[in-house]
């Protein structure tokens, strides 16, 4: 059972293969990835005739520091994916390097094994003729006839066909398994091919939901069960001394240590990030136990060097992590890259935006929304578009890897009729690409990644890609996708998790963009013919409205006027019969009526912020009037309203006239015109207003951009003004 699990393993690794990244690595990543190989290897030959005696049987003598040189020269790409994750490196240098590093390490480790394995079994000339004999066939003949049949498969659209497809195919890996076990070679080789040459696409996505939690899950932990208790700690320390042991795991871990870090450096890479790669680079995993196991099985590695080695890898792994965290000490978040907003931009500066997507449905409006921002050459847009992806395995991580090799994306091959079976990475790049090519010349500039994270840490990397790119705002979609009816879905809850953490650790603006389908603005006609947005902005007050404010202005005028947009904003102004209690309560939930001095004194503190943030209210709408005076695209409504049911009638009688709302995310009873709003919404993280649009009927068809002013801007020229 533990050997099927493997074989079925093996099967999803050759599912996962992608051979682009090797042939296309830059020479860097080929002279360290050579480097970490040819110098491990007689080492590792060199360690284990230390410890065999020249009485042990031939074959364990001449074939066993084969199997010990392969085990140090490796690296397990998914292991050294999740340690880097842990440390926050995935998308560093040290990160991407590594990465591609390791893939290299890692089929070279594979042809090694495979080399090794049919050499040491009986018949060597029949068993490595025969070998790759079933290589070639599998490439050449077979490769090119299975997408043909998939293609061709009848009703191959309907579940019950593809059922049947899988269960073809999961037989196939059993069947090419004994084939190559029958051919003297490891049965884990006919499996690895048969998923290598599988065409993919949507069968292989199949396969991996249905199959792989069953084998990770079930199967394989039999493996590493069989492998712990081939593994006797006591033989070693009876057969060798403990000084002997230790000797050999540490030269084991300086080995790939020492010859990665020279290389790096030698490819002028920093020191720090020198030691830490060569640190990250002897982060082992399941591929060096098979590697172990199989010298086991092939009795050329008895109990105390098979132990021995398994020992050694267990303490280099566990060892990577602690000591990276020393090498890179968090210092806290960039100072350097503080209080970036919307409103801080000068009007004919570059205006950074980082756009994150979830999913390639979110990516249609989120490039209206863009195009409708106003990107001119007096004043560029420079967007960073993020598809993010949570670190769940090997193909995960490889996104990283596709990033880092140069022209890994040929984006103009991907076109309307080989789109459907791209990737949704490739699918984004082409589609932000296509965005900058059709724009006027230097007036937006694009750059597309993957963010390969985990998601209760993924807010970090987005953080740290705004702070690296000076971005002044992030806009996030909602964790929940629109329906037909108008409503919205369940939602993803990690998803919600990312971006309230966003909201609370950005050192820029953020917007959250609820998306229920943004059209392109020149598929709207008004009244003269051409394509117009219509947009709205509601304004309560405060610096979450002044900052949704700054951007509904650049989007229809700042520096020059959009003809794309007309404008809106409806200001909401408290009428004398509003009652003040509900503005100043809810700042003090935890009130003593026993101590008066303190609550007389949080109430006094509370009038007197309320003021300054209506004086700073009325000075920025003041300035906004009198800027777009002359624009008959932007008008300005004052409406005074008392009490949060007349704020809702008004935005209701307003219901779908408009394609967008911008509205700032405020905060949970801070005006009277909201007050009591937050208990009957669901996602208290978009505010008052924010949650209460996105989660009713109120405008059904409309997009809601919900904005936070992120870090702590301060109009340092108002208030002095007021101090004056």
């Amino acid at each position: 059972m533990a050997n099927l699990g493997l074989i079925y393993y093996m099967f999803l690794q050759g599912l996962e293969i992608d051979f682009k990244p090797i042939l296309q690595a830059r020479k860097k990543v080929w002279s360290i990835a050579t480097a970490g190989i040819l110098v491990p290897l007689p080492l590792g030959y060199l360690l284990h005739k230390t410890l065999t005696p020249n009485s042990d049987p031939l074959k364990a003598t001449t074939y066993g520091p084969f199997f010990w040189g392969t085990t140090l020269a490796t690296t397990n790409f998914s292991e050294l994916a999740l340690v880097l994750a842990d440390a926050k490196l995935l998308h560093s240098d040290v990160g991407r390097t590594a990465l591609s590093v390791s893939v290299i390490n890692d089929l070279v480790s594979w042809v090694l094994l495979l080399m090794t394995v049919a050499i040491v079994s009986d018949g060597k000339l029949y068993t490595v003729l025969s070998t790759f004999t079933l290589i070639i066939f599998c490439v050449y003949g077979l490769r090119p006839v299975l997408p043909w049949m998939v293609c061709n498969t009848r009703f191959f659209n309907e579940k019950y066909d593809m059922d049947n497809q899988i269960c073809f195919i999961m037989a196939g890996v059993l069947l090419f398994g004994f084939i190559s076990d029958a051919f003297g070679s490891h049965s884990i080789l006919g499996a690895f091919m048969f998923g290598a040459i599988l065409p993919k696409g949507e069968l292989k996505t199949v396969i991996t939901e249905k199959v792989e939690d069953f084998v990770s899950k079930v199967l394989l932990p039999l493996f590493f069960l069989i492998l712990g208790m081939r593994t006797h700690v006591d033989v070693v320390f009876h057969s060798a001394s403990l000084l002997i042991v230790m000797s050999i795991v540490v030269l084991a871990f300086l080995a790939k240590f020492v010859v990665s870090s020279v290389a790096a450096i030698v490819n002028k890479m920093p020191v720090r990030d020198s030691l830490a790669f060569g640190l990250v680079m002897n982060a082992k995993g399941l591929l060096a136990t098979i590697i172990l196991n199989s010298g086991r099985d092939l009795h050329v590695l008895d109990h105390n060097t098979f132990s021995v080695m398994i020992l050694a890898i267990v303490i280099m792994t566990a060892a990577v992590g602690p000591i990276l965290a020393l090498i890179y000490k968090s210092n806290g978040p960039s100072k350097q890259h503080t209080h970036r907003s919307i409103r801080s931009i000068q009007p004919n500066s570059e205006f950074r935006i980082l756009i994150c997507i979830h999913s390639t449905s979110n990516v249609s409006s989120v490039i209206n929304l863009l195009e409708i921002s106003n990107p001119t050459k007096q004043s560029p847009m420079f967007v960073l578009a993020v598809h993010l992806v949570e670190l769940s395995g090997h193909a995960s991580a490889m996104l990283i890897v596709h990033d880092t090799c140069s022209n890994i994306r040929n984006t103009a091959e991907i076109t309307a009729k080989n789109q459907k079976h791209s990737s949704p990475s490739d699918q984004i790049v082409a589609a932000f690409e296509k965005l900058e090519t059709e724009s006027e010349e230097g007036s937006l500039s694009v750059e597309a990644l993957t963010a390969v994270s985990s998601y209760t840490s993924m807010h970090e990397d987005i953080c740290n890609l705004a702070d690296d790119k000076s971005a002044d705002l992030i806009i996030i979609p909602f964790h929940k996708q629109s329906t037909i009816d108008g409503g919205m879905d369940n939602g993803n809850s990690y998803f919600r998790g990312v971006n309230k953490n966003l909201l609370e650790n950005a050192s820029c603006s953020v917007a959250i963009f609820v998306d229920r389908g943004l059209t392109d603005p020149s598929n709207i006609k008004n009244d003269d013919g051409h394509g117009c947005c219509r947009c709205a902005m509601l304004f309560i007050g405060g610096p979450d409205d002044r900052e949704a404010l700054a951007y509904a202005w650049r989007m229809a005028s700042n520096p020059s006027p959009n003809p794309n947009i007309s404008l809106t904003v409806v200001r909401f102004i408290i009428g004398k019969d509003a009652s003040v209690d509900s503005d100043l309560r809810p700042n003090n939930p935890n009130n003593d009526h026993d101590d008066h001095e303190d609550e007389d004194k949080n109430i006094l503190e509370v009038i007197e912020e309320n003021e300054k943030e209506k004086q700073l209210d009325d000075q920025y709408i003041e300035r906004f009037v009198f800027n777009t005076r002359n624009q008959p695209s932007i008008r300005l409504i004052n409406e005074v309203v008392n009490n949060v049911e007349e704020t809702l009638k008004l935005i209701c009688a307003m219901g779908n006239d408009y394609d967008l709302y911008i509205v700032g995310r405020g905060q949970t009873g801070s005006s009277p015109l909201t007050f009591g709003l937050s208990e009957w919404g669901d996602c208290p993280e978009l505010g008052p207003l924010g949650d209460t649009l996105a989660s009713s009927n109120i405008v059904a068809r409309a997009s809601i951009l919900i904005v936070h002013q992120g870090g702590a801007l301060v109009d340092e020229l108002v208030h002095q003004h007021l101090s004056e």
